[in-house]
């Protein structure tokens, strides 16, 4: 005999609830993850981590090609006449499936513990503080945590707490509940989601709790126990009802997440047993069943919750155990919404998935057809590279020979000169200084031309348009400015950034500028001609202090303090590729005419040249190189040469026109002049008494401006 239907109604309406919240918050995940290229953190960091694994990248492309072999085997296999064989080779090619799903599986959970390995020590490490700290863990057993951290196998951790039972419960509960309880959780887990099994291991325990747990308790356990994916089930139950809950982390996220049912009121259910003749011993022991069965359930759904949010393959086990809860006492229908809320978050994850997917083998094909034009390419380049040596080693000597001398000191700031550019014909200096004013020199005679004056902030940066025309100034006034380079007018003032601008830049080919700020982190494109936001572009963590074009206007570089440089798509405003192993912050970038080298320099004593396309480490300017040494093994694609004898730290960089030579200030108050081609370093320019702050080339390669703290601005010739 069944129980009336009012008590699976009401079983319903407690348990419903419970699965549609758990539903929506993983649902809400997925959803999320099915857009993480666009909003990164909306997806579990550690399932972005493995996704962007290369070994489990180099499984999904495996598994894809397989999958579309399989795809085209069963093409093959329908046009076949016989049944038997027919039926034959569908079943291998499911089992092939199975196996390939299988190994995906165990892979994802072999990187899942060995990203949590370090989290996991830096826990281990800190448990005697933890204990020290908070007298609840005394109430632990600190061995049965250790051992818990140290599972080698990932896995979900389920905890199953002692009820609280008020002493005005009947002795029934107070004697047998927390005896039954663990007892038959694990007997139900270890059949239906053993530790040790290959689909969704669980490892479980019924006695890690040695008295009843409050919310605050799973907040303290998960201090210790943040790297293992964790579920609790406990309850507290009066003279007349029963309250679950469930707490858990690692599940959906790392955050605890506290679950609470509406009471469920056990007396009624015994009044109505009563009525049906039921005595009271067998009356609370089908209560006492029913309380048993719904940790079970609870379980069961966390499990596969858990599974489903980190394996595409996971096939629920619920969906087989309906036969379990539907036993004398329980009618089916009160399992169905965990049922039916794990079936919409499976179809939620294989879309999900195979969104993901396509993605994945448009990649690969732009992959391959990348692989194939760089292996055509590959010839080219090095017929070009041989070109290039050769003729650098016809440059070296007479680059030797150049001598380089201060022509003018030209004084007028009274504060730093921080930023020089340099008009295209060659004729005309500009340089901004913190004493909020920008100055026009004439280069070849060094005499002063005009102050412009308007920004109420120290002048970060000057960049001169391609034209010759137009000057553009970045200041800490959070503005930025144009002028007529001519007469000195301002045309007009952009506002845009929420702290200062550190850098300005003219793009060679569009009416296109490109500004940075310090704190707000920020690259921000702008219409040169109407004064239009185009984009602002986020990726940095920190200042941004340096933009700069490629010659062809399609690329935008900048270097921040979060000790990165990035490489940008004008047009898109797209991250092209991020050049890390930086160290520390990133002060100034160059770009060389050719369009193939970025130079980056560093608060690490060092200036690192790359590929602009490929982002490899070409040399390094290292002031931990020691003359004479040679050349440092950074291993395959990395370092072709060290440029030695850089000895302090750089603040600034320019490249010559002609792309043969690099100069570089820092704060040991020198100018050092590199040969670009084959990383000698060719002069060592003294005579500031302050950092050099700033660099700039005359087209014609022969003259060179430097700015400095002492507050002057040298012109230097080369004879």
């Amino acid at each position: 005999m069944s129980l009336p239907r009012p008590v699976s109604d009401t079983l319903i309406e407690l348990l419903k609830p419970v699965a549609c919240e758990l539903g929506e918050r993983l649902g809400a995940s997925a959803i999320k993850e099915r857009y993480a290229e666009i909003e990164p953190s909306g997806s579990s960091a550690l399932n972005q981590q493995i996704k962007k694994e290369p070994r489990w990248i180099k499984a999904q492309i495996k598994y894809l090609q397989r999958q579309q072999a399989r795809e085209q085997e069963l093409i093959a296999i329908a046009s076949l006449e016989q049944e038997w064989v027919k039926e034959e080779r569908i079943n291998r090619v499911k089992a092939e499936e199975v196996r390939d799903k299988r190994a995906i599986s165990r892979l994802s959970r072999e990187l899942m513990r060995e990203f949590q390995s370090e989290a996991i020590r830096v826990k281990l490490s800190e448990i005697q503080t933890i204990w020290d700290r908070d007298n609840w863990f005394s109430n632990l057993s600190r061995q049965e945590t250790e051992q818990i951290l140290q599972q080698q196998q990932h896995r979900l951790l389920l905890l199953v707490a002692p009820a609280k039972i008020s002493q005005d419960c009947p002795d029934s509960f107070r004697h047998n509940l927390n005896i039954e309880l663990p007892a038959k959780l694990r007997a139900f887990l270890n059949q239906h989601y053993p530790q040790h099994g290959e689909l969704c291991p669980v490892q479980f325990y019924g006695d890690y709790f040695k008295k009843p747990i409050s919310d605050i308790d799973v907040e303290r356990l998960q201090t210790v126990l943040s790297p293992v994916p964790t579920a609790i089930l406990y309850s507290d139950i009066s003279d007349y009802e029963v309250n679950f809950h469930v707490g858990f982390w690692g599940i959906i996220n790392q955050s605890v997440s506290l679950v609470a049912m509406q009471p469920w009121n056990w007396e009624e259910v015994y009044h109505q047993l009563e009525a049906e003749g039921k005595d009271e011993k067998l009356s609370l022991r089908i209560i006492r069943q029913i309380i048993v069965t719904i940790h079970k359930l609870l379980a069961a759904f966390l499990a596969d919750l858990y599974y489903l949010n980190i394996d595409f393959t996971h096939e629920p086990q619920l969906f087989n155990l309906e036969a379990e809860f539907a036993q004398e006492w329980f009618s089916k229908d009160w399992v169905l919404p965990y049922i039916e809320t794990l079936k919409e978050i499976q179809e939620q994850q294989r879309i999900t998935y195979k969104g993901e997917m396509r993605r994945l083998a448009l990649r690969e094909a732009k992959a391959r057809a990348e692989r194939k034009r760089l292996e055509e390419n590959e010839l080219k380049r090095r017929e070009e590279a041989e070109l290039i040596s050769n003729r650098a080693k016809e440059l070296a000597h007479k680059f030797k020979n150049l001598k380089w001398r201060c022509v003018y000191t030209l004084p007028g700031h009274s504060s730093f000169v921080n930023s020089l550019a340099i008009s295209p014909d060659g004729k005309i200096l500009v340089s901004g200084s913190w004493d909020k004013t920008i100055k026009i020199w004439n280069l070849e005679t060094g005499a002063l031309i005009g102050t412009l004056t308007g920004h109420s902030d120290r002048v970060n940066s000057v960049a001169i348009s391609y034209d010759g025309k137009m000057l553009v100034s970045g200041s800490s006034d959070e503005t930025i400015k144009f002028w007529n380079l001519y007469n000195g007018d301002l045309l007009c003032t952009f506002s845009g950034h929420s702290m200062e601008v550190n850098s300005v830049a003219v793009n060679p080919k569009g009416q296109v500028i490109a500004s940075c700020g310090g704190a707000d982190n920020t690259i921000k494109i702008w219409n040169l001609r109407t004064g239009e936001l185009l984009r602002t572009l986020r990726g940095h963590s920190d200042n941004v202090n340096a933009v700069v074009f490629s010659p062809d206007g399609k690329i935008l570089a900048s270097g921040s303090s979060d000790a990165t440089s990035k490489v940008w798509d004008v047009e898109s405003g797209k991250l092209l590729r991020t050049l890390s192993g930086l160290n520390v912050g990133v002060n100034s970038v160059a770009i060389a005419p050719d369009g193939q080298t970025l130079a980056s320099v560093s608060n690490d004593y060092t200036i690192k040249l790359r590929n602009l396309h490929t982002g490899s480490l070409l040399r390094i300017l290292n002031s931990n190189s020691v003359k004479g040494k040679g050349v440092a093994n950074l291993g395959m694609n990395e370092a072709m040469h060290i440029l030695q004898n850089y000895v302090s730290r750089g603040d600034s960089v320019a490249i010559s026109r002609d792309g043969l030579t690099l100069v570089s200030g820092c704060d040991d108050n020198t100018i050092n002049i590199w040969n670009l081609q084959t990383g000698e370093l060719l002069s060592t320019l003294k005579g500031h008494s302050g950092t050099v702050y700033s660099v700039a080339i005359a087209p014609s390669g022969n003259l060179l401006a430097s700015g400095s703290a002492d507050e002057t601005i040298k012109i230097w010739r080369c004879d």
